[in-house]
């Protein structure tokens, strides 16, 4: 009869331990094996091509998290204007939208404006469904919940609600609760401190998101303002308790803004709407993502990583999973 020895001790507590690795690595696992987030921060700003927005005289810092990031290099908008974009970033669709009219939920909405709004699910359903919270943080948003066209008043407006896709959907400017997710960008830092959101969709002001107001029209200028922006936040993300191994930035453009193709309507190529999309991620490292992408395919990857079912056009999306899913050294 063979006796059991403290080195068959040892070899099957080490294959326990193993087993028990690999179960924690596949219930940790996503959609095909794909990474599962702790933190999605999606950072979005305005109206710069590619090769603009990657310009290391007006923008250094985006450039350096180009070359030491995740970077997806034909990465485009869906269209145009800018609604429509980030309604497809939240809700995988356009949803016919073809302009930037308000909400039709704004507290200062005319009895003459056209207006939009979309029923439906977003991804703020998908997220509260699946015990996951979200939030969204916009500059110069005069107050949580806030549902405003505009703050100042236009033509000088800063915070714009057509780049607040979640002021948009029934089921959220209809929902007070959800409705107090719609924060000023100050809280950013607060809730940094203390548990921030497994998403958070965070929009700078036109002065600092590369659009432009009446009190800001360099563009040399703008690019210099949001490129200090980015480097301000995700400085403050990384540095924060929030920031995991299983989170990530991701920076994003709504749309291209090409000066030499015309403005007409339909004139535009795919090409011409090709936006700079990088990733960050605690692991970081140079990595290339060079497929045809938009943001469906950013819609598809967080709900692949939040393990979430696909929304519309998100549903046959590829992804940008091999930014975020990067190996530690």
């Amino acid at each position: 009869m063979r006796h059991f020895s403290f080195r068959d001790a040892l070899f099957c507590l080490a294959l326990s331990l193993a087993s028990a690795a690999l179960q924690t690595r596949a219930a940790a696992a996503g959609p095909g094996g794909a990474k599962v987030f702790d933190h999605v921060y999606l950072i979005v700003l305005e109206n710069h091509d590619f090769d603009d927005a990657l310009d290391g005289d007006l923008s250094p810092f985006l450039v350096e998290l180009s070359r030491d990031q995740g970077l997806a290099t034909h990465y485009s908008g869906v269209t145009h204007p800018s609604l429509p974009n980030y309604l497809a970033m939240i809700g995988g669709d356009a949803f016919g939208v073809r302009d930037d009219a308000p909400s039709c939920f704004a507290a200062d909405l005319s009895p003459m404006q056209s207006c939009h709004h979309v029923g439906g699910d977003s991804l703020v359903d998908q997220l509260e469904a699946a015990g996951l919270t979200f939030a969204l943080y916009a500059e110069t948003l005069p107050a949580a919940g806030a549902l405003t066209q505009a703050s100042p008043p236009a033509p000088a407006a800063l915070y714009a609600q057509k780049h607040n896709p979640f002021a948009y959907f029934d089921g959220i400017a209809k929902n007070p609760a959800r409705l107090e997710k719609l924060k000023p960008l100050d809280a950013l830092m607060a809730d940094l401190s203390g548990n921030a959101p497994n998403f958070a969709f965070i929009v700078p002001n036109q002065c600092h998101d590369g659009h432009g107001s009446l009190t800001c029209k360099d563009p040399a200028r703008l690019a210099r303002d949001f490129d200090d922006f980015l480097k301000r936040t995700i400085g403050a993300i990384r540095a924060s308790r929030n920031w995991t191994r299983d989170s990530a930035i991701v920076v994003t453009f709504d749309e291209g803004e090409s000066r030499d193709t015309p403005k007409s309507p339909g004139s535009r190529t795919e090409d011409d709407n090709r936006v700079a999309t990088i990733v960050v991620t605690d692991c970081g490292g140079p990595a290339v993502n060079d497929a045809p992408l938009n943001h469906y395919s950013l819609l598809a990857t967080i709900e692949d990583g939040f393990q979430l079912r696909r929304l519309r056009k998100a549903s046959g999306a590829p992804t940008l999973m091999n930014l975020f899913d990067r190996p530690c050294r």
